[in-house]
Parts: C-alpha cells; structure tokens; sequence
C-alpha cells in the first residue's frame, strides 16, 4: 500500500470511528427514552434499579436480546465513547512520538469539556425554572423509578451555578442532566489516556495500569473497568487489527455483539455462574470488554469502516457530544409532555411518539449547539492552550 493509500485508509478508519460515536450517543438516548417508558425492557440489565418492574409485551421484548439490547445498552454505549476516547486522543502520539501532541490535548481537555457541560445544564437549568419539566408526572404511568429521580423541586439557581461551574465535570454530580455522571470520568480517563500513551514499556504500561486501579478504588471501586477502557483504547493505537486474520475479526465482532448486551438474561447464565464477582461489576466489565471488541472491529473490517462512514454516520459523529448533553433535558420536557399528550390513544402509541420525537428533536436542536457550543469550545480551548504554552516558553527563557 502507497502511502496516499494508507492516508485515505487511516482518513476512513478515523471517520469511521466518529461514526461509531454518532451511534453510540444515540444508543444513549435511545436507552434514557425507553427507561423513561418502557422501563420494563432493562429488567435484566439493570436488575437492583428498582424493586417492581411492568410487565411488556414481545415487540419491547425483543428489544432485551442481541443485537438490539447493545443498542439501547445505555453502560455499554458509554464504555464505547471510553475505548474510544482512549485511542482517538493519543494515536497521533502513537503515529509520531511527538509528546507536545499529548501536552497540548491534556491543557485543552477542561475547556473542551466544561464548557459544553456548562451550556447544557444552563440548558435544562432554564426549561427547568420555566416549569417546562413533566417527568414527575410521566413516572407513576410508565412505572418508572428512574425518572423521579431527577428535578426535584429542591433544584435552585445555586444548583445549578455548582453544577454548570464545576461540580459536574470534576465530580459527576448530574441532578440537572443525567448523562453527566460520566463527565468526571472522562476527564480524568482522559488523563489516564495520556500516562498510558507514555508508557512506553509494557512495564511502565502495567504501572499506569495498577495506578488507575488504586485510583477507581480510592473514588469508586466501579469506575475501575471505565478507567481502564481509556488505557485498553490507548493499547489499541499499538496493534493492528486490521492485520488479523479474517476470522479473528469476525469472532471479535460477534463477541462484541454478544457482550455488548450483557444483562442477567439466560444468554448470559454461564459467564455469570462462572464470576466471582457480584453482577454489577460483572456487567460493567463484561460491557468495557465489548466495546473494546467493537472498537477494534472497525478498524479490523473495511466494510464496517465503509458503512460507518457513510450515509447519516459521520453527521452522528459531529453532532454526538450534542446529542449526549442535549437528550435528556428535552426527554424530561417535551418528550414527557408528548407522553401526557398521547397516552389517550394507548401506551404502545404514547411511548413510540415519545421516543420518536425525543430522537429528532435532539438531532435537530444539536445542530445549532453544536455550531455555537461545540465547536466555539474547541477553539477556546486551542486559545488557552497556545497562551499556556507561550507564556511558559517565554518563563523559561526569561
């Protein structure tokens, strides 16, 4: 392969991954919509989330089984945009050694999070103040327990300040937007990231791996398989799955449609027999394994590289951090309102118009957002970085 050919290869396997995220985040969507819903659907998913469950009927229940349930697997789709956070930030280091590439992604990586975060709490902070949220009402008719956890009447403008300020991305906290749990992790994976791609011994690499274990366990014991997603997307940018042989690749694929989906399901009973662990931190790990497995199923088979980088995917993939931050602030107002509004003409009709509109909404709205958020994000944080940078050349030269 020449290497004009091998730049439009890496070109297609990096729009391919940016497709990847596009689905994912509306994996996540899909998963905060049918909870709020249908919440019935991820009885084996997430089985301590609440003591009684409704019942549903089959087309909801074919939801529960591969490939549909990795879709709508709200903790695997969150361990994909972790493995791939992991490989996308440090395979230009990978690719060139160059350690200012690490350094310049590590002084952005605040405002490039924070500021999206802040505009999207700022976001449901508003529809919030307005009255416009009616989630309280849909939970008692879908019968889920999920929902009533969020925007309570204790919510203040201090609140919010904190949670737009810093409380969501330095600790997870997310009263005024449910996906933000993820954010603190993320940032500090992002960091993990970095050491990792360093780490150019497997020795040195075995230590980094060993600090974010006795990091996950001094926070939180189950943030472990998420902070180690960070380093196994890092580990990827050393290996070339693309050179496997054909049916590795496939069996990888298949493994990571069969994980990906992780529940208590009876599909799953002989991993589960077999763990010594408790289930939670079972499916968490067994989720972190399948998304690797996607992960390194796309850049191993062209034809997923071709298919995630065509079609409505790599518009997905510039508008996902939107779509993440922007869901479920709309979900708890006009897709609940939706709900109230349809539920004379059935539950299966009010439920589908919900989700339905909750998805096209979102799409649309992330648009702007993302013109106006994400991006001018971006080139704050490139601003900040290059007068970081040039204020300590000019220190050390002073």
């Amino acid at each position: 392969m020449n290497a004009m050919a091998a730049g439009q290869a890496g070109s297609e396997r990096f729009i391919a991954l940016e497709g990847l995220r596009g689905l994912a985040a509306v994996g996540v969507l899909l998963s905060h919509a049918l909870f709020a819903v249908e919440p019935g659907i991820f009885k084996t998913m997430y089985p301590l989330a609440q003591a009684a469950w409704p019942e549903i009927g089959w087309p909801s229940q074919l939801l529960t089984l591969p490939p549909f349930s990795m879709l709508i697997n709200g903790s695997f789709t969150v361990c994909v945009f972790f493995v791939l956070s992991g490989f996308v930030l440090t395979k230009s280091y990978a690719d060139t050694g160059n350690a200012s590439v690490l350094v310049s992604k590590a002084i952005r990586r605040i405002p490039r999070l924070g500021i999206p975060i802040a505009a999207s709490i700022v976001f449901a902070g508003t529809i919030f103040a307005m009255g416009l949220m009616r989630n309280l009402e849909v939970a008692p008719l879908t019968g889920s327990i999920w929902l009533t956890w969020y925007y309570p009447s204790s919510i203040t403008a201090a609140t919010i300040a904190k949670e737009a300020l810093y409380e969501s991305l330095f600790l997870g906290k997310n009263k005024l937007n449910s996906p933000l749990w993820t954010m603190s992790i993320e940032l500090v994976g992002s960091y993990l990231a970095f050491m990792f791609a360093f780490a150019a011994r497997w020795f040195t690499f075995a230590l980094v791996t060993g600090f974010a274990a006795a990091l996950s366990f001094a926070i939180h014991i189950a943030y472990l398989p998420f902070a180690l997603s960070f380093g196994v997307g890092v580990l990827l940018t050393r290996v070339s799955p693309a050179k496997w042989p054909h049916k590795a690749k496939i069996a990888i694929l298949l493994a990571a449609i069969y994980l990906g989906g992780f529940s208590n399901d009876i599909l799953y009973e002989p991993i589960i027999k077999l763990s010594p662990i408790d289930f939670n931190p079972l499916k968490d790990a067994m989720h972190c394994v399948g998304a690797t497995f996607l992960v390194a199923s796309v850049l191993a088979l062209p034809s997923l590289q071709r298919a995630f980088s065509s079609y409505f995917f790599p518009l997905l993939g510039r508008l996902s951090f939107s779509v993440y931050l922007l869901h479920f602030p709309i979900l708890c107002s006009l897709g609940c309102f939706v709900y109230l509004w349809t539920i004379q003409w059935g539950h299966a009709f009010a439920a589908s118009s919900t989700v339905l509109i909750v998805l096209v909404t979102t799409i649309i709205a992330a648009v702007p957002f993302q013109r106006l958020v994400d991006v001018k994000s971006m080139e704050i944080a490139k601003r900040v970085d290059q007068y970081l940078r040039g204020f300590l050349r000019k220190t050390a030269e002073a």
